[in-house]
């Protein structure tokens, strides 16, 4: 039993002029990319992001711009506003090796008796000794 759908067929003419007359009126009532709608606290920041980049760059602080929003639209964290407009990226932190991997020493051979005074300074290594008597 097979369930086929048939495909619905449109007058194109009528159709192509309801698709022009809602385009146009798309075209008058927003802007390109402007949101409309329901959408997140994120969302409704994006949608006034020019504005809050501007009193970024005017030198309000995240801390004043989500104390203005508290008492007047929601609350939000001086945080998520840093996050979405911040203007200055920080620099990656890169781990730092102590020595690149292929000059890696190897060291097989044992210490002579006589350099059991010596303390090794190097991290990562220690002096190989013999076995006491006093066990």
């Amino acid at each position: 039993m097979t369930d086929r759908k048939t495909q619905r067929l449109y007058d194109i003419q009528e159709c192509a002029g309801q698709v022009k007359a809602s385009l146009a009126k798309l075209e008058q009532q927003q802007k390109p990319g402007e949101q409309t709608g329901k959408g997140s606290k994120t969302d409704v920041l994006m949608a006034a992001k020019e504005e809050i980049q501007n009193l970024i760059k005017k030198g309000y602080t995240a801390k004043q711009i989500a104390e203005a929003l508290h008492g007047d639209v929601f609350g939000i964290l001086p945080k998520t506003i840093t996050q979405l407009f911040a203007t200055t990226k920080k620099p990656k932190r890169v781990k730092q090796t102590s020595q690149p991997s292929g000059s890696k020493k190897t060291n097989t051979a044992q210490a002579p008796a006589s350099t059991e005074s010596k303390a090794v300074s190097r991290p990562g290594t220690f002096t190989i000794r013999k076995d006491s008597v006093d066990l």
